[in-house]
């Protein structure tokens, strides 16, 4: 890969792992509830499924959605819809210890959280085809844009996890965190409208 598209791609990368999405949203919202360590399989999960979706879209993916329009619509319904049962279980979480509040994922449910999540598929389809597809040395290119993906994601929500552990003591004052919680379903409800207008 060019020095010059490696650049554009990373920016590329850096911007979309830090901007608020599903994921920062998770960690943000497990590093209150539960803890920084609570976050960490998710830290790990969510670039592993980052990447094998990654290099599932380059191989077969791109060119099956491009002839599928229906498809597209029910991965966005599918994926949305989850994150709305997200939000509405987020926003009726009170305490620390509330039973209902949102479980920390595991590595495996970080990874696979991957496939319905649409800011991920928005953002992997962008890169494959603009990056990889159809490119001379597609599987350099991919190797470049896995690490490229995986650094920059895992950092975004170690540190939005860590945020959020910083505001665990403020937060468990009071109202704070039921506010906090439903702030964040809110906010996560949002995305997901946003991203199924697109």
């Amino acid at each position: 890969m060019p020095f010059t598209e490696f650049i554009a791609f990373s920016i590329f990368a850096w911007i979309g792992s830090f901007t608020p999405g599903p994921n920062v949203a998770i960690a943000a919202t497990t590093g209150v509830n539960h803890g920084l360590r609570a976050a960490l399989p998710q830290v790990m999960g969510v670039p592993l499924g980052f990447v094998l979706m990654m290099w599932a879209i380059g191989l077969v993916g791109a060119s099956v959605l491009s002839g599928h329009p229906h498809l597209v619509l029910l991965m966005k319904i599918a994926g949305n819809g989850y994150l709305l049962w997200l939000a509405w279980r987020l926003c009726f979480s009170a305490t620390l210890s509330d039973s209902k509040s949102m479980q920390p994922l595991s590595v495996k449910q970080a990874a696979v959280f991957q496939m319905v999540n649409p800011k991920a598929w928005m953002m992997l389809v962008a890169a494959t085809s603009t990056y990889a597809i159809g490119q001379s040395e597609f599987f350099a290119r991919m190797g470049w844009m896995s690490l490229g993906f995986a650094l920059p994601s895992a950092l975004s929500l170690l540190t939005w996890a860590w945020m959020g552990d910083k505001l665990r003591h403020w937060l468990s004052v009071g109202q704070r965190l039921r506010r906090f919680n439903l702030c964040m379903g809110i906010s996560l409800a949002l995305t997901a409208v946003w991203m199924f207008s697109l």
